[in-house]
């Protein structure tokens, strides 16, 4: 603790000394006359002799030696005092000899002028005592002040540190005030429920101007760091111009507490084992969604699950093991392993990944259904169904498929009828509607949920929507419906979502949820197209295909303002979709993984470069290269006899790529009958194919990974869809693949 802190706590304190008439009243033993020597001295056997020339207490030995000076006057235990407050003594025979030296209290006084030598040093003892019991007091003030939350010795260097790369207070107060009438914080809903939080209300900006003391423990520390840069992450982007007066840009800000508490915190095994480590984790994951970058929020969020299993919060017998660092942190330990598992399972359901925790209980509780408020209870709901089509999609498909996906079906409808019908009914978001923050953000975060309920319908039906043949129309109708449905109540609120909100970062995952839709959408009018005057979408098309391309030009504007890759990429991939002509004779879908380059036909010709001939043959076509998956290539085809009754061969990922990797990165490529357009790849250093051999290196990965592309966990910079179209292709082709 540095002096300043104890200067100024200690000048807090009164400053009164002790009465003279106090001093003379403490006791004194009665020694025998002639007796001139102090404890110390008669101990050492010498005599005992003073400087006339110097004012002191003690002697010249107890001088010279640094030991306590105690007349024998005093007690002798006073010599001996473990805090060493009797290093002044009493007078001395030399002191008392000569009254004329004075002591500067003694000057003040107005009883008497001249006081015995012996009172003064009985005065400057009890004076010294004094004040080291005030910096004693003071400093256990100051350590109460804190609490419990004082930082432990070898993490005093890392609080500090962490301390210090806070945004200054003028900082943290000019975007507070500039976001009040805009912005609440929410991130209490990671520890507490819905209906705690309806009572009490979400907390403003003005709680981000309690930092904490640079003394405090480094996760409380990194704690309120995350919360800060989450907040920024809400900021509306016409704010970072109209803040004036920051010493560097709010996302400069937002980006550097991120990094920093993540870097220090919480990957730092160290550190865990406390409720407030266990949020801090969250908090990172809940960041990195925002931010875009869903595979690092996914591997975040598995580091919470082993934690907080660690913790024991996964038990039903509520047997935990964890701590509070802080008296003051309000949370749910049920709610926090909820939160944990719903995030889990949506991020494996949008990237194609297996699910960390596979009970299904948590979902079926009566506890938590029954305390918690509606929209709670189908969060709950909708946690369970999300497991159970992870389930499926990570076996083998089967005949039994069709009959587990109807029975999922039906728990969704139940779910949904556990709310009012009006409550399905898209909430109003405008300008006029937000001078109430609380009301806003409640409206969004049931709009968020509605889409979340209509995105698990087209996850579950999306296997079915194409058809392998006109014979199984009937059989996959009510799968194909069902999408078609899904997908317009997913792009109709997500148009309602980006017109009042343009903040990139916000409901991040709505964006992917957008883009799966319209793409689902698109791809069902294709097929339908084989119908003829039998088609069932005919006469929704045109709306259909205005309302994706509302969803296009959302996703443009979300990038000129934020600068955002994702919404870009999005763009341009509906743009492809959009140009191809649906419009002239009896054309069908096609939708084809393209397998290896390494893969030859019957008549030598390579697969790809069979593809590549054929395309120029085609009126339009789209070729869609994802990485670590393969090349999708998507047409409308004219029929032939072999096509008659069934689709173009599509070969499974996982049969074809485990020995041919594709190579190419992410690319459109879109022709129609009057032109060719070409869309830039998120890899722009990356535009011709390149050809990736069977085998791998040394260093266990393939050429192509080592240098084009993304790792594994990239960026959403470097890697827009995050493996999002890679799962949304898997997920079309698992009943169709392989088979024909």
């Amino acid at each position: 603790m540095s002096m300043s802190i104890v200067s100024s706590t200690v000048m807090s304190v009164p400053l009164v000394a002790p009465s003279h008439d106090a001093y003379r009243q403490t006791i004194r033993r009665k020694v025998r006359k002639g007796t001139h020597s102090c404890w110390e001295c008669k101990r050492r056997k010498m005599k005992c002799r003073f400087d006339q020339r110097i004012v002191s207490a003690s002697c010249n030995g107890c001088r010279r030696r640094g030991s306590p000076c105690i007349s024998q006057e005093f007690p002798e235990d006073l010599a001996y005092d473990p805090m060493g407050l009797g290093s002044s003594r009493a007078a001395t025979p030399s002191e008392r000899a000569d009254p004329s030296i004075l002591t500067p209290l003694s000057t003040n006084m107005q009883s008497s002028l001249y006081h015995k030598p012996s009172d003064v040093r009985l005065f400057q003892r009890l004076f010294l005592s004094f004040w080291m019991i005030v910096l004693l007091t003071a400093f256990q003030q100051y350590l109460s002040t804190t609490g419990n939350d004082t930082s432990p010795p070898k993490y005093v260097r890392l609080s500090r540190f962490l301390h210090q790369l806070f945004p200054s207070r003028d900082d943290i107060e000019s975007i507070c005030t500039a976001s009040r009438h805009s912005s609440i914080l929410s991130h209490e809903l990671l520890t507490m429920p819905y209906t705690t939080l309806y009572q009490n209300g979400l907390q403003t900006p003005a709680s981000l101007l309690m930092t904490p003391e640079p003394n405090m423990h480094p996760v409380l520390i990194a704690r309120h760091m995350l919360r800060l840069a989450l907040f920024l992450q809400h900021l509306p982007p016409d704010l970072h111009k109209e803040i004036q007066g920051l010493s560097e840009p709010p996302r400069v800000i937002m980006e550097r507490l991120a990094d920093v508490a993540i870097y220090h915190v919480t990957t730092n095994e160290e550190l865990i084992g406390s409720i407030e480590s266990l949020e801090c984790i969250m908090l990172e994951s809940l960041y990195q969604v925002n931010v875009g970058n869903l595979r690092r929020s996914w591997v975040a969020g598995r580091r919470a699950m082993s934690v907080a299993q660690m913790m024991g919060l996964h038990r039903s017998d509520h047997q935990t093991r964890y701590k509070a660092l802080d008296p003051s942190t309000k949370y749910n330990s049920q709610i926090m392993w909820h939160r944990i598992i719903n995030l889990d399972r949506h991020l494996s359901l949008l990237l194609g990944l297996p699910q960390g925790y596979t009970d299904h209980s948590m979902a079926v509780s009566e506890t938590p259904l029954t305390n918690d408020c509606p929209m709670g209870r189908l969060e709950h709901l909708h946690c369970g169904v999300m497991s159970r089509i992870l389930e499926r999609n990570a076996s083998k498909p089967s005949c039994r498929d069709l009959a587990d996906t109807r029975a999922i079906d039906l728990e969704l409808q139940k779910a949904a009828s556990s709310l009012p019908s009006k409550w399905w009914l898209v909430p109003k978001l405008d300008i006029a509607s937000s001078t109430d923050l609380q009301a806003v953000f409640w409206d969004t975060r049931r709009l968020v949920l509605q889409i979340c309920h209509y995105n698990l319908l087209n996850q579950l039906h999306l296997p079915y929507m194409l058809r392998h043949s006109s014979a199984e129309k009937s059989k996959y109708e009510y799968s194909r419906i069902t999408c078609v449905n899904a997908s317009r109540e997913v792009l109709s609120r997500y148009i309602s979502l980006r017109s009042f909100n343009r903040i990139a970062y916000s409901c991040r995952t709505v964006d992917f949820l957008a883009l799966m839709a319209a793409m689902a959408l698109l791809l069902a009018h294709m097929d339908s197209q084989r119908d003829g005057a039998d088609n069932l979408l005919a006469n929704q098309y045109l709306s259909d295909r205005g309302m994706i391309e509302q969803v296009q030009e959302h996703m443009n504007e979300i990038n000129t303002l934020n600068s955002d890759e994702l919404s870009a990429r999005s763009a341009d991939l509906l743009k492809a979709l959009l140009a191809i002509d649906m419009e002239e004779g009896n054309r069908r879908v096609s939708v084809r993984e393209a397998g290896g380059e390494g893969t030859l036909q019957q008549n030598g010709m390579g697969q790809e470069e069979q593809e590549e001939e054929e395309d120029e043959e085609e009126e339009g076509v789209v070729r869609v290269h994802i990485p670590y998956f393969g090349l999708i290539r998507i047409a409308r085809e004219a029929p032939t006899k072999r096509q008659a009754t069934t689709i173009d061969t599509m070969h499974r990922f996982a049969s074809t790529s485990s020995s041919n990797n594709t190579s190419s990165p992410l690319s459109f490529h879109v022709a129609d009958t009057a032109t060719s357009h070409e869309f830039p790849a998120p890899f722009a250093h990356h535009q011709q194919e390149q050809h990736c051999p069977n085998t791998f290196s040394d260093s266990g990965l393939s050429p192509l990974m080592q240098g084009g592309y993304p790792e594994l966990t990239a960026g959403s910079d470097d890697w827009a869809f995050q493996g999002v179209d890679m799962a949304f292709f898997e997920n079309i082709m698992r009943n169709v693949g392989g088979d024909v």
